[in-house]
C-alpha cells in the first residue's frame, strides 16, 4: 500500500476541489448564458437635422411605435451635437450679427421655417407633427430677424426621451456623401460614431472615393468599435458598378433593398440589378477566398408618410450597440421586407432555414447561388445621356452563369447542402404568388451567403 503523505492529500484534494468548482462554474455558465434573440433596425434615415421631411423627435417615435429596436438617424454629414449653428445639408440661411447674438448660450441646430436658400423647406406642418405628439411646449421656436427657427432636438436629447432597455435603443452615426466630379454619387454610413469628417471630392474613380473614405475613416474613428456600410448603389442612375465592391474587398456591407433610381431616371433593361450586384461581388470574392459581402435592409426615410421600404433583423444576446455591431460582422442577422426567418442555420456545409409564419398564405424557399466554373467576364456598355430619362453612364454587365437558382422548396422549412462545385448559397423566402423573382420581391427575406 503505497503511503500517501498530508502534502500530497492536500494537492490532490484542492485539484479536486478545483476541478468541481470549475464544473460547477461551466454548468451556471451554459444555464446563465443569455439566449439570442431577433433584433429589428434602421441603420439609414433622415430628419430635419438634414433633408428629411419629419422632426427628429417624430421620425425616431414612428419607429419606436412600430416594432423597431435600434436605429442610427444618420443624416447627411452631421452629428446630432449640442454645437449651435444654423446650416445644415442643403440649408444654408444667411444670419446676421443680430441673429447670431440672440442665439448666444443656444445649443443645437436652429433651423428657419421656410428660410431663404433652403432646399429642404422646414415647414410649421412638420413642427405641428411632433407637437401634437408630445406638447406645443415640446418644440421650441424663436421669432429673430424676421424669421422663425425651430430648434432641433439632439441625439442626446433623443436618446434619454426614447431608449428604453432591452426593448429600443438609439444608435449614433451619419451617412457620408460623397461623389465625383460627373456627379456621381458615392454615400456611406458611419454608425456608433459621434464625430464625422469632410467628404472626399474631386475624383474621378468611385472606387477610390470609397477606398480613400474607407482608409480615412480607419484613422479618424481607431477608438471607436463602428460599422462601414456602402450605401444604395443604383442611386442616381447605377452610379457605381459591382467592381467597386470587387476592388474594395475590405468593405463587408452593402444596401441591398435600398436602390431607387433617381426618379428623373429610368431603369435600363440591360441594367444590374441590387440582388444581381451582390451576387457578382460575391462570386469574385469566393472564388478569391476572400471575405463574403453581406447586405443590409433599410429605408434611407425622407418622408415618414410612405411605407418603409426594408429593415434588417439581427441576431444578438442582448440590445447594446457591441452586441449588435458583432453580430451585424459575423453576418448574423437578415434583411426583410416582410417576411421573417425563425431559423436560419448553417454548419460549415448545410444551411438551413425555417419561416417564422405568421399567416395562413403558401410559401416558397429558395437558394441561389454561382458555381466554380463561372464566367467571371465583365464587359461594359454606354448609356448616352438623355434629359430627363438618363445621365451617361458606364454599366458593367456580367455572366447570367452568376446567381442563379439552385433549388426551390415550397413550404415553411428547408435545406441545402453546399456541393463541391458550389462557391456559396444563399436563401429567400417569398409567397408562393410573388411574381417579381428579384430584389423587388415583397414581401420577402434574405439571408446572407454561406460558403464552406
Amino acid at each position: 500500500m503505497t503511503k500517501i503523505t498530508r502534502r500530497d492529500f492536500l494537492k490532490t484534494s484542492l485539484a479536486s476541489a478545483m476541478l468541481a468548482v470549475t464544473a460547477g462554474a461551466a454548468r451556471y455558465a451554459t444555464a446563465a448564458a443569455p439566449q439570442k434573440r431577433w433584433f429589428k433596425g434602421n441603420l439609414h434615415m433622415h430628419s430635419q437635422w438634414s433633408d428629411g421631411n419629419a422632426m427628429p423627435e417624430f421620425q425616431i417615435n414612428w419607429y419606436k411605435t412600430n416594432g423597431y429596436n435600434f436605429v442610427c438617424p444618420s443624416d447627411h454629414n452631421t452629428f446630432q451635437s449640442s454645437d449651435l449653428r444654423f446650416q445644415s445639408f442643403g440649408s444654408k440661411p444667411k444670419i446676421t450679427r443680430e441673429i447670431s447674438k440672440a442665439f448666444d448660450g443656444e445649443t443645437s441646430l436652429w433651423k428657419p421655417v421656410n428660410g431663404d436658400q433652403v432646399t429642404n423647406k422646414l415647414t410649421m406642418e412638420f413642427v405641428k407633427e411632433a407637437q401634437d405628439l408630445f406638447g406645443e411646449s415640446s418644440v421650441q421656436i424663436r421669432e429673430v430677424g424676421g424669421m422663425t427657427f425651430v430648434r432641433m432636438k439632439t441625439f442626446d436629447e433623443l436618446a434619454a426621451q426614447f431608449d428604453e432597455a432591452d426593448s429600443f435603443l438609439m444608435v449614433p452615426g451619419y451617412e457620408q456623401t460623397g461623389g465625383v466630379r460627373d456627379k456621381r454619387a458615392v454615400h456611406m454610413n458611419f454608425i456608433g460614431v459621434r464625430k464625422t469628417f469632410p467628404y472626399l471630392k474631386d475624383y474621378d474613380d468611385p472606387i477610390k472615393v470609397m477606398r480613400d473614405t474607407y482608409d480615412k475613416a480607419r484613422d479618424v474613428f481607431a477608438d471607436t468599435p463602428y460599422l462601414f456600410t456602402a450605401d444604395h448603389p443604383m442611386w442616381r442612375y447605377y452610379d457605381w458598378n459591382p467592381s467597386a465592391l470587387i476592388q474594395n474587398s475590405d468593405v463587408r456591407i452593402v444596401e441591398l433593398s435600398n436602390n431607387g433610381i433617381h426618379a428623373d431616371f429610368k431603369q435600363h433593361p440591360d441594367g444590374w440589378t441590387p440582388e444581381f450586384f451582390w451576387d457578382v461581388v460575391n462570386a469574385w470574392r469566393a472564388s478569391h477566398d476572400l471575405p463574403l459581402l453581406f447586405a443590409m435592409g433599410s429605408d434611407d426615410r425622407h418622408n415618414y408618410a410612405t411605407p418603409a421600404k426594408a429593415w434588417t433583423k439581427v441576431r444578438a444576446d442582448r440590445l447594446e450597440w457591441n452586441a449588435i455591431l458583432a453580430a451585424i460582422n459575423e453576418g448574423d442577422m437578415y434583411t426583410s421586407n416582410g417576411l421573417d426567418f425563425e431559423e436560419i442555420r448553417f454548419d460549415g456545409k448545410t444551411l438551413e432555414v425555417k419561416i417564422d409564419v405568421q399567416d395562413d398564405a403558401k410559401y416558397r424557399i429558395e437558394f441561389y447561388g454561382t458555381k466554380k466554373d463561372y464566367d467571371p467576364t465583365m464587359k461594359t456598355f454606354d448609356v448616352e445621356a438623355v434629359e430627363g430619362v438618363s445621365p451617361k453612364r458606364t454599366v458593367e454587365r456580367y455572366s447570367d452563369q452568376i446567381g442563379v437558382l439552385l433549388e426551390k422548396v415550397d413550404g415553411v422549412d428547408a435545406s441545402y447542402t453546399l456541393r463541391q462545385d458550389d462557391l456559396y448559397v444563399r436563401a429567400k423566402i417569398v409567397r408562393e404568388d410573388d411574381e417579381a423573382h428579384n430584389w423587388r420581391s415583397k414581401p420577402a427575406a434574405w439571408t446572407q451567403p454561406y460558403a464552406r
